[in-house]
């Protein structure tokens, strides 16, 4: 049995943070100035999206959460805080406060890069292995110092996740307790290497329906294979996923459209909020997962995908032309 204690200290001094995590496991014991490490690599984002922006009305032209330093010129953060960003602020561990602008976005995993504007020397933590967590291991929820307050949680599932904005991941990571300033927030082992990088409150981590509040993570190792084209490109070049421009849920076991994104492939082809997807492609679907999984089985952004409708109990038909997603977004100069 693991026994797990923490105890943060804030301070308004030079020193600002006193952390002491006292954790008995038999193979490893994170020493205060370990932690005083960790920290130096995690910064708070805050940023500034134009009001014509696609993105504004679900997220705010107003944003804030964290990122992680990967090297000593790019942070690491979750995508929704700095996409389609006019303006970004980083704040540093030591109190400063520096320009940032982003680099690459990955709408697939949700993930986001940013870099300060002036080359800055920064501490930055090692990619770890979000494959090889174990259920007993103790992991940290490490928020900037400047925004929140670092907890210690553990894995408590990994399922798929499927969100109303055409968003799926296989395996993401599920955690408690939860911490309340999850955006951004790296999810470190004991080494302090980034497992994860916090996406979600969600009420349910433990298993599907059960009362169990926690936080759902991207893990780590779906940035690596696409980290060299996000930095070079501002956009994955490979396994891109078709986007149709429908928000939809799950509702008495059937697929709803919500709404329709002006300009995006549903909406030229005509569908239309309260149309009940019935089928892809011919294959039958019922709730998010099914839906997301078929579409994505049938290729890269471009394809033609064909959906079988109910509007007011009756049948239609429709062809959308796929699209890469980062296409209907105000992009940086970078891009």
């Amino acid at each position: 049995m693991v026994n797990i204690f923490l105890k943060l200290l804030f301070f308004q001094s030079k020193v600002f943070l006193l952390t002491t995590f006292v954790i008995q496991v038999a193979i490893a014991e994170v020493t205060q100035d370990k932690i005083a490490e960790y920290y130096d690599a995690v910064v708070s984002i805050s940023s500034k999206v134009p009001s014509d922006a696609r993105s504004a009305l679900s997220l705010g032209t107003q944003r804030e959460g964290n990122g992680v330093v990967i090297d000593n010129n790019l942070i690491l953060t979750i995508g929704y805080i700095v996409t389609e960003a006019s303006e970004i602020e980083i704040g540093l561990a030591d109190g400063r406060s520096l320009p940032g602008i982003l680099v690459g976005y990955d709408h697939t995993s949700g993930f986001g890069i940013i870099r300060p504007l002036f080359k800055t020397d920064l501490v930055s933590l090692k990619l770890g292995d979000s494959d090889k967590i174990q259920l007993d291991e103790p992991l940290f929820v490490m928020p900037s110092k400047r925004r929140g307050v670092g907890s210690v949680a553990k894995m408590v599932s990994r399922r798929p996740f499927s969100g109303w904005w055409e968003y799926y991941l296989d395996k993401p990571i599920f955690t408690l307790p939860a911490n309340e300033d999850w955006g951004g927030t790296p999810l470190l082992n004991t080494d302090g290497e980034i497992l994860g990088v916090g996406s979600l409150f969600v009420p349910d981590a433990a298993s599907e329906g059960s009362f169990s509040p926690g936080n759902m993570f991207v893990p780590i190792n779906l940035l690596k294979p696409i980290l060299d084209d996000l930095i070079q490109y501002g956009r994955r070049q490979s396994d891109i996923k078709p986007y149709l421009g429908i928000t939809s849920e799950d509702f008495a076991g059937s697929v709803v459209v919500r709404r329709v994104r002006e300009g995006g492939p549903a909406f030229n082809a005509g569908l239309r909020p309260k149309d009940v997807i019935t089928a892809v492609n011919g294959v039958p679907v019922s709730t998010l997962q099914k839906f997301y999984k078929v579409i994505h089985g049938s290729g890269s952004a471009g394809i033609k995908i064909n959906l079988s409708v109910k509007r007011q109990n009756q049948p239609l038909e429709f062809t959308l032309k796929s699209i890469d997603r980062l296409d209907l977004l105000t992009k940086p100069k970078s891009f």
